[in-house]
C-alpha cells in the first residue's frame, strides 16, 4: 500500500498519532507468516519500521467487533515474530498498531496498552494500540468546533475529496505540501481494490436500517427511515448513500440536519 507515496507523507501522518518525532522509516513486507492460524489473507494494510518501533497501520471503514478481534490478532502476531527466543526473551522493536477508523468511532483518539486494572499499572509499553477516529476529526472540522494542530490537519486530509483538499490546503501548510500525495494514495491499486467507501457505507447503513426495523418502533417504518437517516448524517455519510439505504429524497435528508 502507498507504494507511490513519499516517506515524508507517512511520517507526517504517524507523528501526531504516536506523539513522537520520526527521523526515518522503512516500508516492510505486509504479509504475516502463515502458520496454524486459519485466517484467510493475513496481509496488513501497511507495515513500517522506525528506529525504535514496528508500526502496523490498518484502515478500518466500520470499526466493528470483528475488525477489532482481527486487528488484535495482527498486533500479537507481530509481537511474537519480533521476539527473539533463547535463554532469555529479547524484545526487538516496540510494536504499535495504528487503526485509522473512518466510521463508527467513539473518540478522536484513544490509546490501549496492557494494563493491570486492579493495581492500576501499565504492565508494559512494548505493545500499544492507537485508535484514530478520522470521522470525529472530520465532523469537528466541518462544525468548526476546534482549532486543529498541523498533525491533526494531516489526519483530516485523509478523508477529504479533491475539493476539500484544495480548500484546506489554502489554510494549512502541511496539507498544501502533501495534497498531491493523498490523491496518489487514493488512486493506488491497493486502495482501489480495497472496498469502496460508498459500498462500505451502504452495507453499514443497511445493517443500521435492519436493526431499526427489528426494533419494531411504534412510530412505524417511515419514522425508522428518518431515525436511520439522522444517525447516518451524524456519521457524516454521503447523501447519495443515505438516500439509497433509506429510500428518502436527498432534499428530505438535508432537512434533517440539526
Amino acid at each position: 500500500m502507498y507504494a507511490a507515496v513519499k516517506k515524508e507523507f507517512l511520517i507526517a501522518i504517524l507523528e501526531p498519532i504516536i506523539d513522537k518525532k520520526i527521523e526515518d522509516l522503512q516500508i516492510l513486507n505486509p504479509n504475516l507468516i502463515q502458520d496454524y492460524y486459519k485466517l484467510r489473507g493475513q496481509r496488513l494494510d501497511l507495515l513500517v519500521k522506525t528506529k525504535d518501533e514496528i508500526i502496523n497501520v490498518e484502515l478500518n471503514n466500520n470499526y466493528s467487533e470483528e475488525i477489532k478481534i482481527r486487528n488484535l490478532h495482527y498486533i500479537f502476531k507481530l509481537a511474537s515474530e519480533n521476539t527473539e527466543k533463547g535463554n532469555k526473551y529479547k524484545v526487538g522493536h516496540s510494536i504499535i498498531q495504528v487503526n485509522l477508523n473512518f466510521y463508527n468511532s467513539r473518540y478522536e483518539k484513544s490509546i490501549y496498552t496492557l494494563y493491570d486494572k486492579i493495581n492500576k499499572i501499565e504492565l508494559t509499553d512494548y505493545i500499544k494500540i492507537y485508535n484514530v477516529g478520522i470521522d470525529k476529526y472530520i465532523k469537528n472540522y466541518y462544525n468548526n468546533d476546534k482549532k486543529f494542530t498541523k498533525g491533526e490537519e494531516a489526519l483530516i486530509m485523509l478523508d477529504l475529496g479533491k475539493q476539500g483538499l484544495e480548500e484546506l490546503s489554502e489554510k494549512s501548510e502541511i496539507v498544501n505540501d502533501f495534497k498531491k500525495e493523498i490523491i496518489k494514495a487514493n488512486n493506488d491499486e491497493f486502495v482501489v481494490d480495497w472496498i469502496s467507501k460508498e459500498e462500505e457505507q451502504k452495507q453499514y447503513g443497511e445493517v443500521m436500517y435492519e436493526k431499526g426495523l427489528n426494533k419494531g418502533l411504534s412510530k412505524g417504518k417511515e419514522q425508522t427511515k428518518v431515525d436511520v437517516a439522522k444517525e447516518m448524517l451524524e456519521l457524516n455519510m454521503d447523501l447519495d448513500v443515505i438516500s439509497k439505504v433509506t429510500k428518502l429524497a436527498k432534499e428530505e435528508i438535508e432537512s434533517l440536519r440539526n
